[in-house]
C-alpha cells in the first residue's frame, strides 16, 4: 500500500478540476450548494502496519477509529475540514526464542489532529463523490506491546519496558490522501470515506520504521 507521486497529482487535478466538470456534465447530478459550517462525528475501522528497513518481517493488526470534524465550506464544491480522531495504528510481528517463536502485537494510539481540503465532485443520481487530501499531525497516547506463544497469552507491557536502548517518539505527522461517497442529508452529508495515512516520523527512534494506516469510516454530521 504505497502513496506514489503520480496518484498524489492525480489527485490533485481531480480536485482543481471540480468547478468544471461540475459546469459542464449534465449527465451526472449537480453538486448541492454547501449552506454554512457543519459540525459531525465519525466512527470506523483501522488497518495498521509499519514500513521501512527496520519494519522488516512485520504484519498488519486491527483497531478502531472515532473522531469529530468541523467543515468551513470555502467554494461551492471545496471545504476545510480540521479535525480530532482517536486512531489505532501499530503492527504484529515474531521473534525467535529457545522455547520456540513468540509473537508480538504494538497497539499505539494517537489523538491526530487532521486539517483536510475536502472536494465535492459530482456522484451517480443523488450522491457525490468526496476527495480529501492534507496532514494530520498527531501526539501518541498510548504505547503498548502483546506477547503471545502459540496462541496463548504471554504477557503485556508498556512501549519503554519492551524496548532497550531506544523509545517510542511521542508524536509523528502522516500525509493523508481520502476518497468517499456521500449523500446530501438536509445542509450536510453522510459520507462512507476511505483513507490513507503514511507517518513521516520514525516510530522508533534510531530505526528505519514509520506508520502507515488505512481507515475506513461513516461520517454523520449533527
Amino acid at each position: 500500500m504505497k502513496l506514489a507521486g503520480v496518484p498524489a497529482l492525480a489527485l490533485t487535478a481531480l480536485v482543481l478540476a471540480a468547478p468544471l466538470r461540475a459546469q459542464d456534465s449534465s449527465a451526472v447530478s449537480p453538486i448541492t450548494l454547501q449552506a454554512g459550517p457543519s459540525l459531525g462525528v465519525e466512527l470506523g475501522f483501522s488497518r495498521a502496519s509499519f514500513r521501512g528497513a527496520g519494519a522488516s518481517g512485520t504484519r498488519s493488526s486491527n483497531g478502531a477509529v472515532a473522531g469529530a470534524w468541523f467543515r468551513l465550506p470555502l467554494a461551492r464544491w471545496l471545504s476545510v475540514q480540521p479535525g480530532l480522531r482517536l486512531v489505532s495504528r501499530g503492527g504484529a510481528g515474531t521473534i525467535p526464542s529457545l522455547a520456540g517463536p513468540v509473537d508480538f502485537e504494538v497497539d499505539l494510539v494517537y489523538l491526530d489532529m487532521p486539517l483536510l481540503l475536502r472536494a465535492r465532485l459530482p456522484g451517480i443520481s443523488r450522491t457525490n463523490l468526496v476527495l480529501l487530501l492534507g496532514p494530520a499531525p498527531g501526539a501518541r497516547i498510548g504505547c503498548n506491546v502483546d506477547f503471545s506463544q502459540a496462541g496463548s497469552p504471554l504477557a503485556r507491557a508498556t512501549c519503554d519496558q519492551a524496548t532497550t536502548g531506544a523509545s517510542f517518539r511521542s508524536w509523528d505527522v502522516a500525509l493523508t490522501a481520502g476518497v468517499g461517497i456521500a449523500l446530501p442529508v438536509e445542509r450536510s452529508e453522510i459520507s462512507l470515506e476511505a483513507r490513507y495515512a503514511r507517518g513521516t516520523r520514525d516510530v522508533i527512534e534510531q530505526t528505519e520504521t514509520r506508520n502507515e494506516a488505512l481507515t475506513v469510516t461513516l461520517s454523520v454530521p449533527f
